[in-house]
């Protein structure tokens, strides 16, 4: 008899960041509407081959239930909570995903949590607020016609949003004892991204956040575009996009990944990237960048930086 595994207690929250990002698939359970992630020590990670460009994400696994029952399991690909801030941003598109080389569809569920970790899904929806109202609320500091205000407590201080939503694709999915399944899901990415901005703007905002050493800030100022108008030198800076990569995720898989594979891809070969990641990437051809390690455990979340001189002709 297969085994449906469940969690009741715990919930995990990711901090609200103003970039966007995406993760590895997770396990989870339901607990009053909301969806946790939840360790399975008897499903291993046996492989992960992650591609990742401004235009495409794309990752195939395989899983293998390493033990003797078959086991049911609810997988959530969990997004980060939603962004409402000055930056362009698009939620993420045409996701699909495959089991065993056969698409396989899934839900869609939205969850609203508090700082202190508190669910309050069912009590917005129930207010008929959803991302388009919060998103309205984030930028004018109103309440949308013919909507009810939020309560005092879901807002700071400052009477700014003081809770998150985060969007989910969920699945059931079975594992046969003692075997492998293979699991592939690709869409196209959300990007932060912008105007051109300056190159000492960027390297502000990003120097910690894609681990920008010298050698990446001297190409960020080296395809800053001044431009000489009426005399006078108009900057006008670089062309950025930023993505992030929930990778962490992997650890809630038995054990190390068995073999990781990462492929980081520009659009243009003059285009410059800038990452945190643990290992170190070769590039491969004018365009990727490669890395591969067996038993691979990561220990932070992809932050990826891509930049490229203006074009306006």
């Amino acid at each position: 008899m297969p085994i449906h595994i469940r969690t009741l207690v715990g919930s995990l929250l990711a901090l609200l960041l103003s970039f966007s990002a995406f993760a590895n698939d997770s396990s989870f359970g339901d607990a009053n509407g909301s969806i946790t992630l939840k360790y399975q020590p008897h499903i291993s990670m046996d492989k992960e081959s992650l591609f990742i460009s401004e235009a495409e994400v794309r990752v195939d696994y395989v899983f293998t239930n390493t033990s003797s029952q078959d086991l049911i399991v609810p997988i959530a690909f969990p997004m980060p909570p939603i962004f409402f801030g000055s930056a362009d941003h698009s939620s993420i598109d045409n996701f699909t995903l495959k089991v065993n080389g056969k698409t396989q569809p899934t839900q869609h569920r939205l969850v609203a949590q508090l700082a202190d970790k508190t669910d309050i899904t069912a009590e917005l929806k129930q207010l008929d607020w959803g991302i388009e109202e919060v998103a309205y609320f984030a930028e004018y500091g109103e309440v949308p016609k013919g909507k009810p205000a939020l309560p005092k407590e879901w807002l700071d201080e400052e009477q700014q949003i003081a809770f998150t939503l985060s969007d989910y694709f969920v699945w059931e999915q079975t594992f046969p004892a003692g075997q492998s399944v293979s699991i592939s899901h690709s869409y196209t990415p959300s990007l932060s991204t912008g105007i051109p901005d300056t190159a000492n703007s960027i390297i502000d905002t990003y120097t910690e956040l894609a681990c920008l050493d010298e050698s990446a800030k001297q190409g960020i100022r080296k395809r800053n575009l001044v431009v000489k108008q009426d005399g006078e030198d108009v900057e006008y800076g670089v062309e950025w996009s930023h993505l992030s990569y929930i990778l962490v995720t992997a650890n809630n898989w038995q054990g190390a990944i068995k073999d990781f594979k990462l492929t980081i891809k520009k659009s243009q070969p003059t285009d410059l990237i800038s990452l945190c990641f643990d290992g170190e990437l070769k590039k491969t051809d004018p365009l990727t960048f490669e890395f591969q390690q067996k038993q691979f455990t990561p220990t932070q979340d992809l932050s990826i930086l891509f930049i490229r001189k203006p074009n306006f002709e």
